[in-house]
């Protein structure tokens, strides 16, 4: 039985858009500026013009392939992405929360 390192559901869980919510440095909160994340179910990611895949490891830790600057960011369910590191000597967290996206088969009545 062979095991992949990421499993497919963890993927189908995850996709979907991820717009920033909050961004604190240094302990001080500042307006969010940063760009949407684009997670797609096939493991693939997009920020702008970034592009690259993402590894789920034990369940909570996302790893973006092409992301040098942030390392790996922590997962709250399926609903919020959260990095944290140390920018210019001082510590910094990026809060990024998933869109809400009506199922396909949705109907307003």
């Amino acid at each position: 039985m062979a095991i992949s390192g990421t499993p497919a559901q963890a993927q189908d869980s995850l996709s979907g858009t991820y717009t920033c919510v909050s961004v604190e440095i240094a302990g001080k909160m500042h307006h969010c500026k940063a760009p949407s994340i684009e997670m797609n179910s096939d493991g693939s990611y997009q920020i702008l013009a970034e592009r690259g895949t993402y590894e789920i490891l034990k369940g909570h830790w996302l790893v973006l392939s092409a992301a040098k600057n942030h390392g790996r960011a922590r997962l709250d369910g399926s609903k919020e992405i959260i990095f944290e590191f140390v920018s210019g000597g001082k510590k910094s967290k990026i809060t990024y929360r998933r869109k809400y996206q009506r199922p396909p088969a949705w109907v307003s009545g």
